[in-house]
């Protein structure tokens, strides 16, 4: 996607830190309910670093993402967090974390294959205790397509944006989503980009069975945003006594 590519220094106006204080402290409750013993944490395709600036109040947290370019932007945010480039189906962060934390990032793998590739790394990067969060955006029983919009103003810059999601093909396990930017620089010149991109639909049995096959056992918990409607669930996941 162009927006986590060339346009990724317009993400702080398209979806800024201050909107997901909300969702980070839903997390962080879940965390500490499940492991109240957090000293360490990784956080597998971080982005922008919005949940972790306010997770990392909580624990140290290392943040890891594909995208050079949403890197620069969370270290601005997050200056005193480390950062690292790589998939988070390979990436070497080290290994002994209390907290694998994979966001919404993951909904963009399209194959079974590649979220058993998440799961087994972020199994390699925990200690025998730690716990594995997972916050996909959607599954096959939760799936309802729809439009969102936002953006705000800052520091002479702004930023609109029209989201659709839908789902054409029920049998294709992805569904697509279509972006509309509308941007305005310093000059006060307005531009517009357009941009898309797919994301996994898989069931929750899928997902359970999945990471099962990695060496987890995995819970679903329900999580309820004031702001967005619709039904959706956490996956809490521990390594199972023998998991490599």
């Amino acid at each position: 996607m162009k927006l986590y590519k060339e346009l990724a220094e317009w993400w702080p106006l398209m979806s800024p830190h201050t909107e997901y204080e909300e969702e980070a402290a839903i997390y962080a409750e879940i965390i500490q309910r499940h492991h109240p013993g957090v000293k360490k944490a990784v956080e597998f395709g971080s982005g922008g670093g919005s949940n972790a600036f306010y997770l990392k109040q909580h624990f140290p947290i290392v943040l890891a993402d594909l995208s050079p370019n949403m890197l620069a932007v969370s270290q601005q945010l997050n200056p005193e967090c480390e950062h690292l480039q790589g998939d988070m189906r390979t990436l070497d962060a080290g290994a002994d974390y209390d907290l694998v934390f994979v966001h919404d990032a993951i909904t963009y793998f399209k194959e079974p294959d590649d979220l058993l590739a998440v799961f087994r790394n972020a199994g390699r990067h925990l200690n025998p205790d730690g716990l594995l969060l997972i916050t996909t955006d959607q599954f096959t029983e939760t799936f309802s397509g729809g439009t969102h919009h936002g953006g705000i103003d800052k520091d002479g810059r702004g930023m609109r944006y029209l989201e659709w999601t839908y789902d054409s093909d029920p049998d294709d396990h992805r569904t697509e989503t279509h972006y509309l930017y509308m941007m305005r620089n310093e000059d006060g010149k307005v531009f517009t980009e357009s941009d898309s991109s797919q994301s996994g639909l898989f069931s929750m049995p899928e997902w359970k069975s999945l990471l099962k096959e990695a060496g987890f056992i995995a819970t679903f918990e329900p999580v309820h945003y004031s702001t967005e409607p619709g039904e959706y669930y956490a996956i809490v996941a521990r390594l199972s006594e023998g998991a490599v």
